[in-house]
């Protein structure tokens, strides 16, 4: 399997982005698995494995645009006065 990580420090935005993305870590898809966690509370760690180069690649084009529109809502969120 090819494999992938990342971490991203989103700050205090983290648990956030990460309680977020938990229903699509649940998800099963057939030629990857994906993980998600929080380091020291402020860092979403992406730990991606897929059976080929192609499986990856299109996991991690799932996987990352999924945390730039989260982390974009988490903006959006932040300036509207509700």
């Amino acid at each position: 399997m090819d494999t992938a990580e990342f971490g991203f420090d989103f700050g205090s935005d983290a648990p956030i982005i990460y309680q977020a993305l938990l229903p699509e870590a649940a998800a099963s898809f057939p030629r990857s698995i994906a993980t998600i966690s929080l380091e020291d509370v402020t860092i979403l760690h992406l730990s991606v494995a897929a059976d080929g180069v192609a499986a990856l690649r299109a996991a991690l084009n799932t996987w990352l645009r999924l945390i730039r529109v989260a982390h974009e809502m988490v903006g959006i969120c932040e300036t509207r006065a509700w």
